[in-house]
């Protein structure tokens, strides 16, 4: 028997629940949920935040500290954290990209306009200046065949109406030489605010945005925060994969959302994070990720003081699991055998390491 149903959407500024088309069929029954069990495996990075990690082979993951401008090296199975080794302050002042690429590691480098890789010894393995006809952009992802792929927006100008264009992905040969785009990004959640010199375009925080990635055979994925929607841009394929509207727990920003967000800035700068108008809605997701085989993992929002932190495994036909797993931290990585997630407390960053469990493995085969 035909029935409807109610399908939830976003839209922006405001939430819009919209009435799905009449089904002749029975829609698809939830996604089984398993739960990660709790681990011991952790490590202490001595920084503020760590804004990207990336996994090696021998277990050890090297993170990324913004504010610190450093890269460390955390070994679990030693619970020790250490500077990369090789990497010096003259080599990489001011870290900002981080790309793994098996063992080695791509970090660019946005006050010298370069992106440099690495041995996991510390030996620098090349060196490739950022591009000037992407306007000094480095790179996001490579591919297996060695082709770059970047992240360009274009400029925000003095009243910020730049802001309203698209952004894209580009990609490059590896000698950087020829340049062609793959997707459109869409722009940010955006609010008119009054400045000294008049009415300007603000980013609203806490808003949410288009992610993307590369597998290794160049195709290229797109998570749609709008639309709650994954894509897959095939090499030499002219038709878009597109998943269906993924479901979506809708979270309004609380006052303790704002509070964690205005926390994480230094102190003489917390004030004017207060004054920047928020997102009224979370996004449905913080962060995706790629595992073997071409599945999505994407990491949830979550209220702020939930104990436990969701992903959705996702391919083309939609969620095929949910995993739940018992942390307050935020997703940093993961892998065909484990989650990575990173912590905040007094000391710095707490960095988790779960086992993936079996149900993900065999979802994802």
């Amino acid at each position: 028997m035909c029935r409807g149903y109610l399908l939830p959407m976003r839209n922006r500024p405001a939430l819009v629940f919209a009435l799905g088309l009449a089904a002749c069929t029975p829609p698809k029954p939830p996604a089984p949920t398993v739960t990660v069990a709790p681990t011991a495996d952790t490590a202490i990075v001595p920084v503020v935040g760590v804004a990207s990690a990336a996994s090696r082979s021998d277990g050890k993951w090297t993170a990324l500290a913004l504010l610190e401008d450093q890269l460390y090296l955390a070994d679990f199975a030693g619970k020790s954290v250490a500077p990369f080794p090789g990497i010096t302050k003259a080599d990489v002042p001011h870290p900002v990209t981080l790309i793994g690429i098996g063992d080695t590691i791509i970090v660019g480098d946005w006050g010298l306009r370069r992106f440099t890789e690495w041995s996991p010894t510390g030996q620098r393995l090349a060196a490739w200046p950022a591009p000037d006809s992407l306007q000094g952009a480095l790179p996001r992802a490579r591919d297996a065949a060695g082709q770059w792929y970047f992240e360009l927006w274009p400029d925000a100008k003095p009243d910020g109406s730049g802001l309203i264009d698209s952004g894209a992905v580009v990609r490059a040969d590896p000698q950087l030489g020829h340049f062609d785009t793959l997707a459109r990004l869409a722009p940010p959640e955006l609010v008119k605010v009054s400045g000294v010199d008049g009415m300007h375009y603000q980013r609203r925080s806490m808003g949410g945005n288009d992610a993307w990635g590369v597998l290794p055979d160049g195709t290229l994925w797109v998570a749609r925060v709008f639309q709650n929607q994954i894509e897959w841009h095939h090499p030499g394929v002219k038709t878009i994969v597109r998943s269906p509207r993924l479901p979506d727990l809708v979270l309004t920003v609380s006052d303790m959302d704002r509070e964690i967000y205005v926390r994480r800035f230094p102190e003489d700068q917390r004030q004017t994070a207060r004054e920047v108008p928020n997102a009224p809605v979370k996004p449905p997701f913080e962060h995706v990720f790629a595992v073997p085989g071409g599945r999505l993992w994407l990491a949830k929002s979550d209220t702020a003081l939930a104990r436990l932190r969701h992903f959705q495994v996702v391919d083309s036909t939609g969620v095929l699991l949910n995993i739940a797993v018992p942390t307050y931290g935020f997703a940093l990585g993961v892998t065909a055998d484990y989650i990575v997630v990173g912590e905040e407390f007094p000391g710095g960053i707490r960095l988790l390491r779960f086992r993936v469990p079996a149900e993900a493995k065999a979802a994802t085969r």
